[in-house]
């Protein structure tokens, strides 16, 4: 049986990541967790669309693999710049999670019903953007850390978080949340899957990674990536996009909120898998529509 060693962020939702991919891997390989302490990992003050380096929690853990360290790297999709060394490629994009944001309240109430001024936590531009229209009474706080970090700023420090529905999936959290609807809040691309990366040349490791891909997705997340590096947005851009993957079929939808915050500029396309013609449309639609211009207001102003 094969020894595999996987490369890993240190946080508790990481290495719950890391466990959902050895889970599958479990009957065809014997697995070492290599725990990696990255960049991002450190600066926990900076918001994240105002680092300029992008693949800021990625680097220091790829280069595990890179060097021999490790033989794979289990990432969270949406935080993966498309930019990645040549040596590298996705060899897995297993079944995906819900794509979907969340609202966590400990009181229960939903995002309508939150009380003016309560304070909101969330460091992505993209929330930040899509909150402000629809409760531009709040207060939006910048938060930074790990999942479980963030939720623990819960007792006492702010009203509610804006978080990945996934991730509260992945650390069996159970408290109060409610799902953010597409209209409202169209996610980031690659939300609520996972890449694992290799080295383009182990052919072993990709052979046992491809019985643990999921077609559908990996069409899913591959689209919302062209798309966003088409548009030139970049994985922190206040942009949002989610392609489902149905029947031989890819429906697509992107999403942006002016600064103004006074509309949601929202197109959509479909098209046969693998998706390309899908992804053209997308960004033909967005150009027209003025996603081009709503976002690069956004960099002006961050």
């Amino acid at each position: 049986m094969r020894k595999l060693r996987i490369a890993s962020r240190a946080s508790t939702l990481s290495l719950a990541q890391v466990e959902e991919v050895i889970a599958q891997l479990r009957t065809r390989a014997e697995v070492e967790v290599l725990r990696i302490v990255s960049r991002g990992d450190v600066d926990l003050h900076t918001p994240l669309y105002a680092m300029e380096e992008k693949g800021i929690f990625e680097r220091d853990v790829d280069s595990a693999v890179l060097e021999g360290r490790a033989d794979l790297a289990v990432h969270s999709a949406k935080d993966v710049p498309n930019d990645v060394p040549k040596e590298l490629i996705v060899g897995a994009i297993p079944r995906r999670r819900s794509p979907f944001d969340a609202l966590v309240a400990p009181s229960g109430l939903s995002l309508r019903q939150l009380p003016s001024n309560a304070k909101i936590g969330t460091s992505s531009l993209r929330r930040i953007s899509m909150l402000r229209r629809i409760r531009p009474d709040v207060e939006v706080v910048p938060i930074r850390g790990n999942l479980d970090t963030r939720l623990g700023k819960l007792r006492g420090q702010l009203d509610a978080l804006v978080v990945a529905e996934a991730g509260l999936d992945r650390l069996g959290y159970t408290g109060a949340r409610s799902r953010l609807p597409l209209e409202d809040f169209v996610p980031a691309a690659g939300q609520g899957a996972l890449m694992v990366m290799s080295r383009s040349d182990d052919r072993e490791v990709l052979e046992l990674l491809s019985t643990i891909d999921d077609p559908g997705s990996r069409a899913e997340v591959m689209a919302e990536k062209s798309f966003v590096e088409a548009i030139g947005a970049g994985c922190r851009a206040p942009v949002g996009v989610l392609a489902r993957a149905r029947d031989g079929e890819l429906a697509m939808v992107a999403g942006v909120v002016p600064p103004d915050g006074s509309a949601m500029i929202m197109v959509s396309s479909s098209g046969p898998l693998p998706g390309g013609s899908a992804v053209a449309d997308l960004v033909n639609e967005f150009r027209r529509a003025g996603g081009l211009d709503a976002m690069n207001e956004w960099r002006g102003l961050s």
